[in-house]
């Protein structure tokens, strides 16, 4: 069996200011939040994916909460994946349901990291400036910040950067979100949980930023979007050649063209 496990935002859904940035025409609005228009899919993406989750797992993997991903509607009704992935790695939800076994396996692999409130008490300590509007947690696994991104320098920056890999914790700068999560919760794990779990034979992967870096790099075929920020420290991955929502349609439509290559061939054999 094989599946398609895929970051979410700015590379399967979308917000406003990246459709205007880049361009699109044909989408459709998938998640609101207190009546503000949140994120929003390519038609074609969509439809590519209804006719994907007829021939493979589709496998959502996400930065995002359980809450915040339960706010995208498509993913509630219209495609309704068995599994998802959350809180970057940090849970695995089947049948919208937490997968308590693989909790415990993280919350067990925490104990061996610099806690969090001690992370970010020490962060707090090293940053100078009021460029940090606001810190949250994510489910009490991971910090992300909200900056105000035009004050800070990127010579700061880059020494929270390795401050932060040096305690073992990932950094990723997404728009006005600054991230910072701990190794053990890693996107790639959690899919390599499942891929033992459901006898995976072949993992299309996706992903935009550097937290999808291990995501890309260990699936057997992986896609960045032109537009991906980890294309900027690894710029050797396969990226593709649209930007924006025609980033989404081209790595969805090319991950069928090559699973039915690859069950023709499997059959001619």
């Amino acid at each position: 069996m094989r599946a398609f496990a895929s970051d979410l935002d700015r590379t399967l859904i979308y917000s406003r200011k990246m459709i205007e940035q880049y361009s699109a025409l044909d989408y459709e609005l998938i998640e609101t939040l207190e009546g503000k228009e949140i994120s929003y899919i390519s038609n074609r993406t969509k439809n590519l994916l209804q006719t994907l989750m007829k021939e493979m797992y589709f496998i959502p993997v996400t930065t995002r909460t359980i809450q915040q991903y339960s706010r995208i509607s498509l993913f509630q009704s219209v495609l309704k994946p068995e599994y998802a992935i959350t809180s970057n790695g940090g849970h695995i939800l089947k049948n919208g349901e937490v997968v308590q076994e693989w909790s415990d396996q993280i919350r067990t692999s925490l104990a061996e990291c610099l806690p969090l409130d001690d992370f970010v008490s020490k962060l707090e300590s090293l940053v100078t400036g009021n460029w940090i509007e606001r810190i949250r947690h994510a489910d009490y696994l991971f910090v992300y910040l909200i900056i105000k991104r035009d004050q800070v320098s990127q010579t700061e920056l880059t020494f929270l950067f390795e401050w932060a890999r040096e305690q073992g914790w990932q950094p990723s700068l997404q728009g006005r979100k600054l991230y910072f999560v701990p190794d053990p919760v890693n996107k790639w794990n959690a899919v390599a949980y499942l891929k033992n779990e459901l006898n995976l034979s072949y993992i299309y992967t996706a992903g935009d930023s550097l937290l999808d870096y291990e995501l890309v790099r260990y699936g057997d075929s992986g896609y960045v979007p032109a537009h991906g920020e980890v294309l900027e420290t690894h710029p050797e991955l396969n990226c593709t050649k649209a930007v924006g929502m025609a980033a989404s349609d081209e790595v969805v439509d090319s991950i069928l063209n090559q699973s039915f290559i690859r069950m023709a061939t499997e059959q001619r054999i």
